[in-house]
């Protein structure tokens, strides 16, 4: 390496805690209270200043919370059934919805952080839905983007309502099994 090559440091043990208590205080505040960073260094019992230098932004933080998210996701698509999957990926969506909200003035969703966070979700639901057609439990005509689309609409469509999207939710996948 160089002079001039920064070297990469794995950082502290008490920065990776910090780190996680303010993931883990994120993801709670924005499924419950909107996008408050008072409120999510509040959560995690940590000052403002750590916030910051882990997070600069808030939409720095939002897209932490996201890709942390979308990757167990990933990992349960890979070890669980299409209708598990559909129900963690409807909980992921309401942690978002505040946060959503707060920032939709400033989110570029054509942004290269939000079309991949975008193709690795089409990926995974892309394989539950073929094991599930390969084990005769959802209709043939039914694809990826038809259950991506009806977990946007649960979550984010006209009327939407989080109270109601589980049981809605529900009775779509009753409605994917053959007949």
């Amino acid at each position: 390496m160089g002079e001039d090559t920064p070297v990469a440091r794995k950082p502290r043990a008490d920065q990776a805690r910090n780190r996680e208590r303010l993931l883990t205080a994120a993801r709670e505040v924005f499924r419950t209270d909107g996008a408050s960073l008072e409120a999510v260094t509040r959560r995690a019992g940590l000052g403002t200043g750590t916030l910051y230098r882990h997070f600069p932004t808030r939409e720095a933080l939002f897209q932490a919370v996201y890709a942390r998210e979308v990757e167990e996701l990933e990992a349960l698509a890979r070890e669980d059934d299409l209708e598990t999957w559909m129900t963690a990926a409807l909980a992921m969506m309401a942690t978002k919805k505040g946060m959503v909200t707060a920032l939709a003035p400033v989110l570029d969703k054509e942004a290269p952080f939000f079309t991949e966070q975008s193709a690795r979700m089409t990926a995974a639901v892309s394989g539950l839905r073929d094991r599930a057609l390969a084990a005769g439990q959802i209709r043939d005509e039914i694809t990826a983007d038809d259950l991506m689309r009806v977990l946007l609409g649960l979550s984010y469509g006209p009327g939407a309502d989080a109270s109601r999207a589980g049981v809605l939710l529900n009775v779509f996948l009753d409605g994917l099994r053959p007949r």
